[in-house]
């Protein structure tokens, strides 16, 4: 009978005599840990396990004379006595052992896990000290309550780091945005005073320039107008010799030979002296052959032409030259030498090391030049 009346007093779900039974509106029971477990995580409505009616845990209804039924069995089998409550107070769902199907009660703390009371027994349990679930609990969360101390503190501690450590990184997007900007502002200061500097070469360059090939156009104008009366001149000296009127020609000859002496005093004058030793002889020639005044004078002006000053000859002193001032003037620059200058500008690069480890939280430099 006791027997019978045992059986009728294990939950369905878990086979194990009743803990704190609660009855659905289906009229069913079952251990309060059961059907919390029935439930899924988060849900408040589960069904039942043996006719799937819905229910709501808030709804639940304690089944006080099963529960108590069920503590009398399982005091009459001599099972460990359930915990006293306070009046009106229920207890927390029990875990049950997996290898005897009995409450978690107890807590090794060797092996620091909860047992049952058949495991206190067994032979790996021997020699352990064992405490109440409830007084390990607290007592491991009394530890707990100290170490989240100081989680807490180290907490506040990295919270303070992450935020110094954020000020850093906008510190050093600041720095590095005005180094960028003094750098661009530097090289531009330095690409006008280059671009001032090249004008200024260029202007001189161009003003030499302009001077020399001033002074050149000015000899060029003045040989081309020599060029030019030379050759009037020489047209009106043949169109003199090509004379068949001698009268007419005698006439003009004396402004033709100022005009011709004009143009070459020093070389008329040596012609002049050739030309009166040669009419010296022909007048002699002339009074020995009798040949008359016309061969004579023809016989002058044929030496005459033998006579003609070099036509080759140039005279370079009126040539105006390239400035040699113009034409050294690139060796002035010296390109190569303010390359080199401009190469090997350098700055200096500070490597800071932190000393915290050693207990010094100051920073010292150590210096290196890069290019």
């Amino acid at each position: 009978m006791a027997s019978s009346l045992a059986e009728d007093l294990l939950c369905p779900i878990c086979l194990a005599l009743f803990q704190e039974p609660h009855m659905l509106r289906c009229g069913h029971n079952f251990c309060l840990a059961c059907l919390r477990g029935a439930v899924a995580a988060g849900q408040e409505e589960g069904s039942c396990p043996e006719c799937r009616s819905p229910f709501q845990l808030p709804e639940l209804q304690r089944n006080r004379a099963l529960g108590n039924l069920a503590r009398k069995v399982r005091r009459w089998r001599g099972d460990a006595p359930e915990p006293l409550l306070p009046p009106g107070s229920l207890p927390d769902a029990w875990h049950f052992c997996e290898a005897h199907d009995e409450p978690l009660k107890l807590f090794c703390t060797q092996d620091e896990a909860p047992i049952c009371v058949i495991c206190r027994d067994l032979p790996e349990h021997r020699g352990h000290h064992f405490l109440p679930t409830q007084n390990a609990a607290q007592a491991a969360q009394g530890k707990l309550k100290t170490y989240l101390k100081h989680l807490e503190k180290n907490l506040k501690e990295v919270a303070e780091d992450e935020s110094d450590q954020l000020k850093e990184m906008e510190a050093l997007k600041s720095c590095t945005e005005d180094l960028l900007v003094d750098i661009s502002k530097g090289f531009e200061a330095l690409h006008q005073i280059l671009l001032k500097k090249e004008q200024g070469f260029k202007l001189m360059v161009e003003k030499m320039n302009g001077e020399n090939n001033e002074e050149m156009e000015n000899s060029l104008d003045s040989l081309k107008k020599e060029a030019s009366s030379r050759t009037e001149t020489i047209a009106k000296v043949k169109a003199a010799l090509e004379a068949t009127d001698q009268v007419a020609f005698l006439k003009g000859v004396k402004e033709l030979m100022e005009l011709v002496k004009e143009d070459h005093q020093g070389e008329i004058e040596e012609d002049e002296e050739t030309e009166e030793k040669s009419d010296g002889e022909a007048e002699e020639k002339s009074d020995k052959d009798g040949s008359g005044e016309e061969q004579g004078e023809e016989s002058d002006y044929d030496d005459n032409e033998d006579n003609e000053p070099d036509e080759t000859s140039h005279d370079f002193d009126r040539v105006i030259l390239v400035n040699p001032d113009l034409e050294n003037f690139a060796e002035s620059l010296d390109f190569d030498t303010w390359k080199k200058m401009l190469e090997g500008i350098k700055c200096r690069k500070i490597h800071y090391l932190h000393l915290s480890a050693f207990g010094n939280g100051h920073p010292f430099g150590l210096e290196e030049t890069i290019s």
